[in-house]
């Protein structure tokens, strides 16, 4: 049987390296995924974004609570760290070549024939439109599938935050996505 994330924690927390690749394993690809979304960043600044969050991670392994989850923990250390990138070097035209299977929600489809690039690039552009405190629930909720508690942790929010957030992504996306031709096979 694989050991928990919050189990690895501890043995990280110990000085077990191995944990810590694990850990790395486990995680790369799915926070890679929502710095993509949420930031639009070229794979350089991802790599070394999630170099940065790693790092944290094992730097502050020890103020992690094993009785709490380990990947709202990880969430929120991420979100700090590309939220303080931002800040730094402020917004810039990002070169990103588009990977359309990380724009697209689960359910999107459109009216009108189109690949999925062109489908991808409309999904970017509304996104992009979008505050980042409403992206930020967007992403979380309809990307990454986090329930309103999990998103509540790791964004630091109660639950009526929360709720009212994915109502306003979810109204603003919609709005702009029915302007576009861009239709939902699911409720989103």
């Amino acid at each position: 049987m694989e050991p928990t994330d919050e189990q690895l924690a501890k043995s990280v927390a110990s000085g077990d390296e191995q944990a810590l690749a694990v850990l790395v394993r486990r995680w790369e690809q799915p926070l890679r995924r929502y710095v993509f979304r949420r930031c639009f960043s070229c794979r350089d600044e991802i790599d070394d974004l999630l170099q940065d969050v790693f790092l944290q991670v094992y730097r502050h392994i020890n103020a992690f609570d094993p009785s709490l989850k380990f990947s709202s923990w990880i969430w929120r250390i991420a979100h700090n760290a590309m939220v303080s990138r931002v800040r730094v070097h402020a917004r810039r035209e990002p070169h990103v070549e588009l990977d359309e299977a990380l724009m697209i929600p689960n359910g999107m489809r459109t009216d009108q024939p189109c690949e999925a690039a062109d489908l991808a690039r409309e999904i970017r552009e509304i996104m992009e439109r979008m505050s980042p405190v409403l992206r930020d629930v967007f992403v979380l909720r309809f990307h990454e599938e986090k329930s309103y508690e999990e998103i509540g942790d790791i964004l630091h929010l109660n639950a009526n935050t929360v709720a009212t957030r994915v109502r306003r992504a979810r109204d603003f996306f919609v709005e702009h996505a029915k302007a576009r031709g861009i239709s939902l096979e699911r409720e989103v």
